[in-house]
């Protein structure tokens, strides 16, 4: 091989075709036990078609809020015109504002009669984020994938919101705790956090 064939090759553009991912998950996935569903979330794909391109990250970090018996849940109380989108079919998006400044996604997930969301809070970014983004807790999630409560309600099963499968994770590479920043309750020392040990998408 000459030189000018060595400098060809190093100076070819990187391939422009877009990246293989698993099929969308089906509702059926989502029509089960909160904590099932949350434990299932991490390693699959969260991708967005939205006005500003195509993004998609690998899910690394998760929480599972229940419903009447879990004061840390927006659905605690019943359903207000904010959190309805809880008490109805598993398989859509849940947005809403944090602080007056952080949107945060939930995932509608529980089993017949019930009521649950799974708050997603880190991901590893695959495809559409400048580089150096990191999507490490909820509010950051939301921010990198340009979320606001306009996705509240998408269902992901059939929208430009949609989460894919992929590789199942290992029990001995899912870490359980406390979920983070709630208020001191029944509930609140659960492990109902999960994450995937080592990933530096974790929040800290």
């Amino acid at each position: 091989m000459t030189a000018s064939e060595t400098r060809s090759i190093r100076g070819r553009p990187a391939s422009t075709a877009p990246l293989a991912y698993g099929p969308r998950l089906p509702r059926s996935f989502f029509a089960r036990p909160t904590l099932v569903v949350a434990r299932e979330l991490l390693g699959k794909v969260l991708l967005y078609d939205g006005q500003e391109g195509r993004r998609a990250a690998r899910l690394v970090e998760v929480e599972a809020y229940h419903g009447a018996h879990d004061p840390a849940s927006h659905a605690f109380r019943g359903p207000t015109p904010r959190t309805s989108v809880m008490f109805g079919r598993p398989g859509h998006a849940y947005v809403y504002l944090s602080h007056g400044v952080w949107y945060c996604m939930n995932v509608v997930a529980h089993g017949s009669g019930d009521v649950g969301a799974v708050l997603l809070r880190g991901a590893e970014p695959l495809e559409g984020f400048a580089a150096g983004t990191r999507l490490s807790g909820p509010g950051l999630l939301g921010r990198g994938f340009a979320l606001s409560t306009a996705q509240s309600g998408f269902d992901l099963t059939g929208s430009a919101l949609q989460l894919l499968d992929a590789p199942v994770v290992l029990p001995r590479e899912i870490a359980r705790g406390p979920r983070i920043g709630i208020a001191e309750s029944a509930t609140s020392s659960k492990p109902w956090r999960l994450w995937v040990r080592g990933s530096n998408a974790v929040s800290r």
